[in-house]
């Protein structure tokens, strides 16, 4: 099945664990790299659910998340047509791609779940280049906790 590509004026959160805030609150680069191994970069598509206020589908994405959410760390939220847009010349091939999640080990299924592709192999200078790129692109930053 080919991947679907979501609508360039939709748009995604990622999650950025405390140690990825920085000082004044903001997420840096790191948070938008690539982990050895990995072969696309996890986000949620908030468009993806009938709710189309800001806190419903956020509220949504929290309660299916499959990772420990801290409340000190964030959701960096990113328009994807922009975040293409901004890293063309970095990243010609950079696709935000629907990805959702089945139901698994005592987790609902997850159908916002998607994935950034193209982006550099971990753990090298264009990987902290395309990472910084995209943290400029950061449009809100949301709570973990309500």
């Amino acid at each position: 099945m080919r991947a679907v590509d979501l609508p360039d004026d939709d748009h995604v959160v990622r999650y950025a664990k405390p140690t990825l805030v920085e000082e004044d609150g903001s997420v840096g680069g790191p948070a938008f790299q690539l982990r050895p191994g990995e072969a696309s970069l996890s986000v949620h598509w908030l468009e993806c659910f009938d709710d189309q206020s800001r806190s419903g589908p956020l509220r949504q994405v929290r309660r299916l998340s499959r990772l420990r959410l801290s409340r000190n760390g964030r959701f960096a939220e990113l328009h994807a047509g922009r975040t293409k847009q901004h890293l063309r010349e970095e990243l010609e091939d950079l696709r935000f791609v629907h990805d959702p999640l089945e139901a698994q080990g005592g987790f609902e299924a997850d159908p916002s779940h998607s994935g950034m592709r193209g982006l550099p192999d971990a753990d090298t200078p264009e990987a902290e280049l395309v990472g910084d790129m995209i943290a400029e692109c950061v449009t809100e930053l949301h709570r973990t906790a309500t």
